[in-house]
């Protein structure tokens, strides 16, 4: 028996009983991993920056839409509480004195509160939106 045992080992490179072949392979395999797994980071954070820049355009343009609604209103002094849907965006006026609060209800809901100079120019906006709906 021991005469065949001699037989299979002489039969197996140096190389493969050393395990050198196998830890080659394993650190190139183990670059590779590396390298897609930073390629599939660097695909993830451009797609959640595209996704976080197109809600903030769509914000923009409603914030845009209430804006520009308001400040015709007011010029023509034609402002009142009501619900309204214009240019695409569906939103509630309240108006106090010296402010004017806009609840947008679609496409995204938020508030945006109104300052006025007087009562017939816009002064300043805040939007008011909740951290799921941003």
């Amino acid at each position: 028996m021991p005469i065949l045992m001699k037989r299979r080992s002489a039969d197996v490179s140096d190389t493969s009983e050393d395990g050198f072949v196998c830890l080659y392979f394993l650190i190139l395999f183990l670059l590779c991993s590396a390298l897609i797994l930073t390629l599939l980071n660097a695909v993830q954070d451009r797609t959640r920056t595209a996704m976080n820049i197109r809600q903030a355009n769509v914000l923009a343009a409603q914030e845009a839409a209430v804006l520009q609604f308001v400040k015709c209103e007011l010029r023509k002094e034609l402002l009142e509480d009501g619900e309204y849907d214009r240019y695409g965006v569906s939103f509630r006026i309240t108006k106090h004195q010296h402010r004017i609060d806009a609840a947008v209800f679609s496409p995204r809901s938020e508030v945006i509160q109104i300052t006025m100079e007087d009562d017939t120019h816009v002064y300043d906006y805040e939007v008011l939106r909740s951290e799921t709906a941003a």
